[in-house]
């Protein structure tokens, strides 16, 4: 399947579960590296969220004070989003296919989207979050812990997943040019997933 059919399929199936798919998000418990990524982000910083959903990390940095920018390309999802985080502000979009100016944030976070975001443009999407980070910038990512590529329903629609595996990543990463902070398999709501930690 072509990224272009990937996404589609992504962006539809968000669309259709999205008020579900929110209410069970908190299964998921990632305080620590959380908490850990916000040791490095300066008083005030400014943070991208990348597949941002409906707004649960997005709203613990602004409760912390931080400036919080989310995008996701589910209009459902982004409906939440506003709801929960009204200070956010949120771009509608395929960060695929989206350009910020180049270092204007200072730490990026994305978790449990690259799982959705088709492997042929991770290096690509890697490199954007460099570029948009400034000097000392921090990147935390939540991905995948193994090589595979599904399609299965999922929440009842029809959902696919295209993601590398975490030395292929960790190595994505680097090539990107980050320095790994750390690098771990970390599992919780009964799932594993690795976890980048990175500095440009």
């Amino acid at each position: 399947m072509d990224p272009e059919e990937h996404a589609r399929i992504v962006k539809n199936g968000y669309d259709r579960i999205a008020e579900e798919y929110n209410k069970k998000r908190g299964i998921f418990d990632d305080s620590d590296q959380i908490e850990e990524f916000i040791s490095y982000l300066p008083e005030k910083g400014v943070v991208l969220d990348i597949g941002c959903g409906g707004g649960p990390i997005l709203k613990i940095l602004a409760q912390r004070g931080f400036v919080v920018k989310g995008i996701d390309f589910s209009k459902g999802m982004l409906e939440i989003a506003r709801r929960n985080v009204p200070e956010a502000e949120l771009f509608f979009g395929d960060v695929t296919k989206t350009e910020f100016e180049n270092a204007s944030f200072d730490g990026i976070i994305s978790t449990y989207a690259l799982i959705h975001i088709h492997r042929d443009l991770h290096f690509e999407l890697y490199k954007k979050m460099h570029r948009w980070l400034r000097p000392g910038g921090i990147n935390l990512v939540g991905t995948a812990r193994d090589d595979w590529s599904g399609d299965e329903k999922y929440f009842g629609v029809r959902m696919v997943w295209n993601h590398a595996g975490a030395s292929d990543s960790l190595n994505l990463v680097k090539k990107a040019g980050f320095s790994v902070l750390f690098a771990k398999n970390l599992t919780s709501g009964g799932e594993t997933h690795f976890w980048i930690l990175a500095r440009k």
